[in-house]
């Protein structure tokens, strides 16, 4: 659908409505249209929410590349401390994981 890299968009006020041309690297027109204000809103509406979709995506995809730099961290627990000595157990009773940490020194 996308025309290869080159040629160059044309867009001019002309009598109350917005025009647009698309030309060719060879000076051949390829698409000529003349739009309403509104119309060349909804126009410029409708394309930066399609680049903005695009561009997000590409972020997204970036930042999942970037998750792949930290699989040398595998000691860590996740849980954003540096300090997993004193992690809790999963019981109710922390008292007694303070005393058998105590003991292990």
């Amino acid at each position: 659908m996308a025309e290869p890299e080159g040629g160059q968009w044309n867009v001019a006020t002309k009598e109350n409505t917005v025009y647009l041309e698309r030309v060719s690297e060879d000076d051949k027109q390829l698409f000529e249209d003349l739009l309403a204000p509104e119309e060349a809103r909804q126009l410029a509406r409708l394309l930066r929410k399609h680049a903005d979709s695009i561009s997000e995506s590409d972020s997204v995809d970036d930042d999942d590349d970037d998750d792949d730099d930290d699989d040398d961290d595998d000691d860590d627990d996740g849980d954003g401390d540096d300090d997993d000595d004193d992690e809790d157990d999963g019981d109710d009773d922390d008292d007694d994981d303070e005393k058998d940490e105590k003991g292990k020194d």
